[in-house]
Order: C-alpha cells, then sequence, then structure tokens
C-alpha cells in the first residue's frame, strides 16, 4: 500500500533504477524487464520513455508549459501559444496532457511511456502523442504487439480511450 508522501511524488524510497536516468518500484522493474525480453524476441527494442517522476519534476513540467516555457498541445496534438489563452483555459489544456503535482501516475513508480527508437523516422523527435501509435502512426506495429502482450506483465492502459478529460497515452 502506498502512502501519501508515495502517492504524491514527494519520496523516492519506493523506486529503484530500471536502467540510468528510469526508476520503477522493484516489482515494475522486473515486469518492464521480461517484457522487454519479449519484445525483443518479437522484434523489437523496447525503451523507457518517462517513468517515476517526483513532485518537483511534474510542477517544472507543469509550470513551464504555463509559462509558455515547454511545448503545450490542443486536443488534436497541435501547438498552442499558451500565453494566448486565459487562465483557466490554460490550465484545462494542460490538464489534458499533464497531471497536476501531486495527482501524476508517474509519482507511483508503477507506470512508464515506452517506445521503440528503431520505429522513429529518421530525424523524427519522439512525441508521445497518440497519432505515433494509431495504426498509421511509426509505432502501430508495436502497439499491436503490446495490445496482445501487456497484460501477461501485469501492465494496462489507463488512459487507452478518450473519456473527455486526460489524453489517450499510447
Amino acid at each position: 500500500m502506498m502512502d501519501a508522501l508515495t502517492v504524491t511524488g514527494r519520496t523516492d524510497r519506493h523506486v529503484i533504477p530500471l536502467e540510468p536516468g528510469y526508476q520503477l518500484q522493484p516489482e515494475a522493474v522486473a515486469a518492464f524487464v521480461q517484457l522487454q525480453h519479449a519484445a525483443a524476441q518479437a522484434g523489437f527494442s523496447l525503451r523507457p520513455a518517462r517513468s517515476f517522476r517526483d513532485f518537483d519534476r511534474q510542477l517544472y513540467i507543469w509550470n513551464g508549459k504555463f509559462r509558455g516555457q515547454r511545448p503545450l498541445l490542443d486536443r488534436q496534438s497541435r501547438p498552442l501559444d499558451a500565453l494566448t489563452l486565459a487562465t483557466g483555459a490554460r490550465c484545462e489544456a494542460i490538464l489534458h496532457w499533464s497531471a497536476l503535482p501531486s495527482a501524476s501516475r508517474h509519482h507511483w513508480g508503477t507506470d512508464l511511456d515506452i517506445y521503440d527508437p528503431d520505429l522513429l523516422p529518421p530525424g523524427a523527435r519522439l512525441q508521445l502523442t497518440p497519432e505515433e501509435y494509431l495504426p498509421s502512426g511509426y509505432f502501430a506495429p508495436l502497439t499491436r504487439w503490446l495490445d496482445q502482450h501487456l497484460g501477461n506483465y501485469g501492465f494496462f492502459r489507463p488512459y487507452a480511450r478518450d473519456r473527455g478529460g486526460v489524453a489517450v497515452e499510447p
């Protein structure tokens, strides 16, 4: 059971290194390594793009978007100029893609964003937008494989469908 400090990203005592720059809870590390191995057997090079994130990092991301210092996208993944939006609209746009500090599942050390760098087109930069993982996207083969295998390793997509709040996450 997670305590309040863990749930809100105020501690990292519950996570261990997955690989340099990435941390997860021990059980999630073990499961991800197994998933990586299975993906490799299927021809994929599965890598973490994001994993555990503490409160301060989430606050930095959130404030950067609010101040117009980090990219902000609309619901169709198109760039927005944050500084042209009224405060409420700006917060709503940020919340579509980024949780408030203390409310991110990344604080838990169980959630991570993944991709296959070998499927990323030359010169393309990873965006982690739904379009990259759709049937027409360059990560479509990985998405199909993950759809069949994620559950075997204890993983699932909590934001697989658009319910009108948080963006669909691959």
